[in-house]
């Protein structure tokens, strides 16, 4: 194991008892392992424990829950179901998690095409497990933002939201193929995410979105959506379709506005958050809106998002975040406890990094109601290359989306290999039924990897995150419409049209510094380096 890092954060957190809350916060470990000692590392007395039944063999399973971390677990008809971190449902308007656990395990008993159904109805950050009888099954939110790594060391089984925690607790040592990816200059231009289900460990493997695990004996991972081709619109059904659209989106709004006493969207003058800020129509007295900025772009976004407020009559914050690291207070102690949160993988720049530390000691709301989940249905991907893409993806679109490999041929092949494997084992080889091949790899590949990784970092802060747009029947219903219509944001106008007309008519926007310009030439140029002179395996 890297003693050097976990002793370090030990040491810290000797010198800085105050702190201690902030390791693996939001965290929980799903495990058949007994700590005798919950008071040391990396527990510290912070986590809370729950017992979940037994496994087939006998053992005793626990769910360890950091103390920001919310917890509820039922048990009907013999049964026992729980949901870490939030859920609620816009199709029946409940947002009490015991009630949705209730109705999961209803739907349960009458098979499990039934429940995957009801679970694709959920808005919300989690994880819902169930054991019948000593059977696990765990999956996920719509786009994975609650993250699940798996793994069995000895005769325990580990689930757990932060890898390295699982690394420090079992003694792991850095994958030498991690620690070569990761090592390199390139890795830091791209999403700077971990291949296919790579954890940073062999011994642990990372969850997808739209896919489940199971463990009786031994794990198992398998796909439960989509089970087939989704309806086709025709322009005469697209306003209904809309309207419909942003009429979930706002029952996921005041489902927020229930459950959280101080609901605020985060805004910027960009596409995806107005849409959320159209859909909160009729609600602006209870939930209201902030843009923070740490660094001149997020300036610009922060005055557009103000001057829309402004001209709607909704109360708007703008939070400066400090220039400096020396203006924050144990700058450089919160960024070594937040860098070991993340395994050390996607650092983020200073100014992110004095973003989390601000909003860690920021208590002005509960709630935070980020959008970036509608990208999903944006066709973001053609737009920042400027180019459309093939209807069947290769391995090799799936390595050179993640990271630029810069004259590393081996790796990129080997790269190549693991997507291979993973795209087979996941039943995403091909495109699924009439989904574009493409709308899938930013699904559960940027959103549900990259995603869940930012999410992680963003555990830090003082109040909950919320996406009222992952919703897994929600983002299905985004790919009904045409590629081209998607791509163009003419969904997305259309949406914030039915929702609000007012503000579909201010004509107040930013400009998407990853999308146009010398960032799409320098990608596309790789791109047709990286498939055309270099083949990867079919």
């Amino acid at each position: 194991m890297e003693k050097n890092k976990a002793d370090e954060i030990r040491e810290i957190l000797v010198k800085y008892p105050e702190y201690r809350e902030a390791l693996f916060c939001r965290g929980y470990l799903v495990t058949s392992r007994v700590f005798e000692n919950t008071d040391g590392y990396p527990f510290y007395g912070q986590w809370k424990i729950a017992p979940f039944g037994k496994l087939l063999d006998g053992s005793e399973v626990s769910i360890y829950c950091h103390k920001w971390q919310s917890c509820n677990i039922v048990e009907l008809e013999g049964v026992k179901a729980a949901l870490i971190g939030h859920a609620y449902n816009p199709f029946d308007m409940k947002y009490s998690e015991p009630d949705i656990l209730h109705d999961c395990i209803k739907a349960y008993r009458k098979g499990r095409a039934v429940f995957f159904d009801k679970v694709s109805e959920l808005t919300g950050i989690h994880v819902i497990l169930l054991n019948d009888k000593g059977n696990l099954l765990a999956l996920q939110d719509c786009a994975g933002m609650r993250a699940c790594y798996y793994g069995k060391q000895g005769k325990d089984i580990y689930l757990v939201s932060h890898p390295r925690m699982a690394g420090d607790i079992c003694g792991l040592d850095i994958d030498p193929f991690v620690k070569e990816l990761t090592g390199k200059w390139f890795f830091r231009y791209g999403w700077q995410i971990l291949l296919g289900s790579l954890s940073p460990y062999k011994e642990f493997r990372k969850l997808g979105c739209n896919t489940c695990l199971e463990f009786g004996t031994q794990f198992s991972v398998r796909r439960f959506y989509p089970v087939k081709p989704h309806p086709e619109l025709t322009p005469g059904s697209y306003d209904q379709a809309m309207k419909t659209i942003a009429g979930l989106i706002r029952n996921n709004i005041e489902l927020s506005a229930m459950k959280w006493r101080r609901p605020l969207i985060s805004l910027s003058g960009g596409t995806d958050s107005r849409t959320t800020f159209a859909c909160a129509n009729g609600l602006y007295d209870r939930v209201k809106c902030f843009s923070f900025h740490s660094k001149p772009s997020e300036v610009i976004d922060a005055g557009a998002a103000h001057e829309i407020c402004e001209k709607m009559g909704v109360e708007h914050r703008i939070y400066p975040i400090p220039d400096t690291n020396a203006q924050v207070k144990d700058y450089e102690i919160l960024r070594k406890i937040i860098c070991h949160n993340i395994s050390y993988i996607a650092i983020p720049h200073e100014n992110e990094i004095r973003k989390y530390i601000f909003l860690y000691r920021l208590n002005d709301f509960d709630v935070e109601l980020k959008s970036w989940i509608s990208e999903i249905g944006r066709a973001i991907r053609e737009k920042r290359y400027g180019m459309k893409f093939p209807e069947k993806l290769t391995p090799r679109h799936f390595s050179i989306f993640q990271t630029r490999y810069m004259f590393a041929p081996r790796l990129l092949r080997k790269t190549d290999g693991y997507y291979k494997e993973y795209m087979e084992e996941i039943n995403l080889e091909k495109p699924l039924y009439n989904y574009e091949h493409v709308d899938f790899h930013t699904w559960e590949f940027v959103f549900g990897f990259w995603g869940q990784g930012v999410v992680t970092s963003h555990d830090i802060f003082r109040h909950t995150v919320t996406m009222p747009m992952n919703n897994r029947k929600i983002i299905d219903m985004f790919l009904w419409f045409p590629h081209e219509f998607r791509k163009n944001d003419m969904l997305h106008r259309g949406v914030i049209k039915h929702a609000n007309k007012k503000l579909s008519e201010i004509d107040i926007s930013v400009h998407n510094p990853y999308i146009g310009g010398k960032r799409v030439f320098l990608e596309k140029a790789y791109y047709r380096y990286a498939t055309m002179f270099n083949r990867s395996p079919e």
